[in-house]
């Protein structure tokens, strides 16, 4: 397998809310996920056996968007969630899915379409999502993306589009984690 290290995000964590696929067993430890939406055991590349995982199938618009925590249905539930201070008939919010968008023919007519985001809240983590996705752990916003026109103008949009969404939400690191690559779309 090979991917550009462009094309991966590494260093993920996993409490069970992914799967391997070959024998559907929750998988607990460091994944790396790619550009195309598939995730592998391994911090990265390389990292192991990088067994292929299943990423768990939320529904876009599904409204509560959340993951069962499989941890509560094993014989000794009870006692995790009493050690925890969980109440067990209720799930976990999970981790947001990462996502890869694929912006349409329609949004190259418009030259523009809408990214989302999810950030975690105290880290400077970000996933890019599907919609909007937001828990007591995460939090969530989109931002408008240009991807037609004058290239230059374009990339500066785009730039100060990031800045706009760091300053209003006071985070930092959103140009990192898209590695600066403001025409990334761009046609």
């Amino acid at each position: 397998m090979y991917y550009p290290k462009s094309h991966i995000t590494p260093n993920l964590y996993s409490n069970g809310e992914l799967t391997i696929k070959d024998s559907l067993n929750p998988y607990f430890g460091y994944y790396f996920s790619t550009i195309d939406g598939k995730a592998f055991t391994g911090k990265y590349i390389g990292d192991g056996e990088n067994l292929e995982l299943t990423l768990p199938s939320n529904t876009p618009g599904d409204p509560v968007n959340e993951i069962v925590d499989t941890r509560f249905y094993t014989s000794d539930s009870n006692t995790y969630s009493k050690l925890a201070g969980i109440n067990p008939s209720t799930s976990l919010p999970s981790k947001p899915t990462p996502y890869y968008p694929k912006p349409t023919l329609q949004n190259y007519q418009t030259g523009e379409f809408i990214r989302y985001f999810s950030k975690k809240s105290n880290e400077n983590i970000y996933i890019e999502t599907n919609g909007l996705f937001e828990n007591k752990y995460y939090f969530g916003f989109s931002l408008p993306w240009s991807i037609k026109g004058n290239k230059q103008k374009v990339a500066q949009t785009n730039k100060n589009i990031i800045r706009l969404k760091e300053k209003e939400y006071s985070i930092n690191g959103l140009g990192v984690f898209l590695k600066f690559n403001y025409l990334q779309f761009y046609r």
